[in-house]
C-alpha cells in the first residue's frame, strides 16, 4: 500500500539515472526501501560495469521503528570444486593508465549471485509498492537508453576484453567494433524485455535461481567450463546479520560485520583515532596521524602479499526519508566474467577470479561459503536516529576512504560537500598515495613507507563516496562524489 503524500527524501548514488529512478519511486509514494530497490534495478542499466542482476552486495539498514540490520546478499562459493584444468578461467591485463592490473575472467570465475535474492528479501520485509512499479524506471531506461558518460566510457574501454567477449555484450557496448562514444545512447533491449517479464511474474525473484534464466545459465556453465550447478542456484539464501556496531564520540556506527573485513578495518581505524588530538585538515600533523592509523590498519593480517590493490568495479548508493528510514548499499559485479545469460543482457560476476577476495589463492576457496569482502556500507546514528550514510566502491581502498569521510564529518565537523571533495590518501603495501592537498606533507621517516605517490589531481582511484547527512534541524543533505560521477537528489 503506497503513501498518499510523497515523502521528503535524499538520494546519493553512483549515477544520475540510478538516483533518478529512486526519486521517481519516492514521488510515487514509496519509502526509502522502495526507492533503493528501484535504484538497484536501474544501476544494472546505468552502471553496467559495476552492477548487474548477476552481482552481489550488502545493505545496512536503519528503520523508522529503530531496527538496525545488515542484509548480506553477497556471492556464495559453489558446492563443489572442479579441477582448474577443466575450468574456463584465464587472466586479462587491464591498463588503467597509472598502473596495470590483472583480472581473471571466464565461466570458471562465476560465483552464485545474490542480487535478486537481496532485492526480494528487501522487498518482502520493507517495501510498500509492488515490484511491477519498482522495476518500471529501470525497464524504461533499458529500453529507451541513456547517454554514455565519461566515467562509464572509461570503464567499458579499459574492460574491453570483458565487454566484447560475447556477441550480446559487444552489440551493446562495442557496436561496429568500437566503444560506444561519450554522448551516444546505450540501450539494453534484452534487459528491458527481462524486466518486463519479471514485472508480470509472481515468482519473479526465483527466475535466475530456478526459472528459465537459471536453465540457460546452467546449460552454459556446464558446457563451457563453469562451476555453477543447479544446487548452487537453488539453495542460495540471503543472510540477515546484526551490523558491526561501534560507539564513537556520541555516535553509533553501523557497518558490515565479519566474515567481511571492511567494516572491521573501519572500526579499528576509528578506535585508533578517537583518543588522538584533532589537527587542522591537510596539515603535516593531521596527515601524520592518518598516515599512522591507515598504515596500521592495512597491516592487520589480511595476507597482504596476496591481496592486490585493485581498481574495484563497485558502486554505492544511500537513501534516507523523512520517516527516519535509511539504507546504505554497496554492490559489485567484480569486473564481470564476460558472459551474459543469453537474451537477458545480464552480465555474470567474476568474483572467483578476484584476488582480493581470495587470500589463499585462486581455487582455494571453501565450498558453499560467503566470500569475504572489503565492501562496507555504513550508517551513523545519533540518539538512535539516522545521522549519516556513506560508502564507496574501490576494493581494498574502501575502508580507508570511508574512515576519512567519517573523520572529516565527525571529527573535523566539516560540511558534507567539503568533506567529500577534500583530498584523501591511501596507504597499503608500503605505498602511500596522496591527493593534491596533501602534496609535500608526508612523513617520509615512516619505516613502513616504501613508495610515495603524489597524484596531480583528484582521481577515481580514491573511491566515490556518495553520502547523506541529517542536520540538527532534521534537513537531509545528499552529496555525490565527482571522482566517480556520483549524483545526489534532495526531494
Amino acid at each position: 500500500m503506497s503513501l498518499s503524500t510523497p515523502l521528503s527524501a535524499s538520494i546519493a548514488a553512483g549515477h544520475q539515472k540510478t538516483a533518478e529512478a529512486a526519486a521517481l519511486i519516492i514521488k510515487e509514494g514509496g519509502n526509502a526501501f522502495d526507492a533503493a530497490i528501484a535504484a538497484l534495478f536501474a544501476a544494472s542499466v546505468a552502471e553496467p560495469c559495476m552492477a548487474s542482476l548477476g552481482a552481489g552486495g550488502f545493505a545496512c539498514l536503519h528503520t523508522a521503528a529503530g531496527q538496525n540490520l545488515l542484509l548480506d546478499f553477497f556471492v556464495q562459493t559453489p558446492f563443489k570444486k572442479i579441477a582448474p584444468s577443466e575450468l574456463e578461467f584465464y587472466p586479462m591485463q587491464v591498463d588503467f593508465g597509472s598502473a596495470q592490473e590483472t583480472f581473471h575472467i571466464g565461466m570458471g570465475s562465476m560465483a552464485t549471485p545474490g542480487m535478486m535474492a537481496g532485492i526480494s528479501a528487501l522487498h518482502e520485509r520493507y517495501a510498500s509498492l509492488p515490484i511491477s512499479v519498482l522495476i518500471e524506471p529501470a525497464k524504461i531506461l533499458a529500453k529507451e537508453g541513456l547517454a554514455m558518460t565519461d566515467f562509464q566510457f572509461f570503464d567499458i574501454r579499459v574492460l574491453q576484453p570483458i565487454m566484447t567477449r560475447s556477441a550480446e555484450s559487444a552489440a551493446i557496448f562495442y557496436p561496429d567494433g568500437k566503444p560506444l562514444p561519450v554522448g551516444q545512447i546505450q540501450r539494453m533491449p534484452g534487459l528491458a524485455d527481462y524486466f518486463d517479464y519479471l514485472s508480470h511474474e509472481k515468482d519473479w525473484a526465483k527466475d535466475i535461481y530456478l526459472g528459465e534464466a537459471a536453465k540457460l545459465l546452467l546449460k552454459d556453465s556446464i558446457a563451457q567450463g563453469g562451476l555453477l550447478r543447479a544446487d548452487d542456484l537453488a539453495q542460495y539464501e540471503v543472510i540477515w546479520r546484526k551490523p558491526l556496531q561501534l560507539n564513537y564520540k556520541g555516535h553509533q556506527l553501523l557497518t558490515n560485520p565479519l566474515p567481511s573485513t571492511g567494516g572491521v578495518l573501519i572500526a579499528e581505524g576509528l578506535s585508533a583515532l578517537e583518543p588522538l588530538p584533532i589537527d587542522p585538515l591537510h596539515t603535516k600533523q593531521q596527515l601524520a596521524r592518518l598516515q599512522k592509523v591507515l598504515g596500521d590498519i592495512y597491516s592487520i593480517d589480511r595476507n597482504p602479499k596476496k591481496l592486490n590493490s585493485k581498481w574495484g568495479s563497485t558502486t554505492h548508493l544511500n537513501i534516507a526519508d523523512e520517516l527516519g528510514n535509511a539504507i546504505s548499499i554497496t554492490l559489485s559485479n567484480g569486473e564481470g566474467c564476460g558472459y551474459m545469460i543469453p537474451g537477458t543482457n545480464i552480465m555474470m560476476n567474476n568474483m572467483l577470479g578476484e584476488a582480493a577476495l581470495l587470500p589463499d589463492g585462486f581455487h582455494n576457496w571453501i565450498p558453499n561459503s560467503r566470500l569475504s569482502s572489503m565492501m562496507a556500507p555504513t550508517l551513523v546514528l545519533k540518539e538512535n536516529q539516522f545521522h549519516l550514510a556513506t560508502g564507496t566502491g574501490g576494493a581494498s581502498r574502501i575502508p580507508g576512504m570511508v574512515l576519512q569521510l567519517l573523520h572529516h564529518v565527525l571529527d573535523q565537523k566539516m560540511d558534507l560537500q567539503a568533506a567529500t571533495t577534500a583530498s584523501r590518501l591511501h596507504y597499503e603495501h608500503g605505498r602511500l598515495n596522496l591527493e593534491p592537498e596533501y602534496a609535500g606533507l608526508a612523513n617520509t621517516e615512516d619505516p613502513k613507507l616504501e613508495q610515495l605517490v603524489e597524484w596531480p589531481e583528484k582521481a577515481m582511484f580514491f573511491g566515490g563516496l556518495n553520502s547523506i547527512l541529517r542536520h540538527k534541524n532534521g534537513q537531509l543533505q545528499a552529496v555525490g562524489d565527482d571522482r566517480r560521477e556520483g549524483y545526489a537528489i534532495e526531494l
